[in-house]
């Protein structure tokens, strides 16, 4: 799959491009523009982020983490954080653990 190619990016929100889901794995991408935000949530599950294109920031718990290209963050568990674009494209690739072997 060509990522870059088949994610789009939209003015008015991020937008996400499912990779790969099986029981045990879940790998999608998001595509977030300069200064648009992935809103407050939480990874119910252990989630591994990726910069793949750009550089975003990763606020959580008051601190400011800023991500760039091919840096990664492990992602607490329910935790709550959100995701802020810093250039006019950026692509993040989420893989999520679903379940233990």
């Amino acid at each position: 799959m060509d990522i870059l190619n088949s994610i789009e990016f939209s003015p008015g929100k991020p937008t996400v491009l499912q990779i790969k889901k099986t029981e045990t794995i879940r790998m999608f991408c998001v595509a977030l523009g300069k200064d648009q935000l992935l809103q407050k949530h939480q990874a119910k599950v252990p989630s591994l982020l990726l910069v793949l294109k750009g550089s975003v920031d990763f606020l959580i718990g008051g601190e400011v983490i800023t991500l760039r290209e091919l840096e990664t963050y492990q992602i607490p568990v329910n935790t709550d954080h959100e995701v802020k674009g810093r250039l006019d494209q950026n692509i993040i690739l989420i893989t999520q653990e679903l379940k233990s072997f």
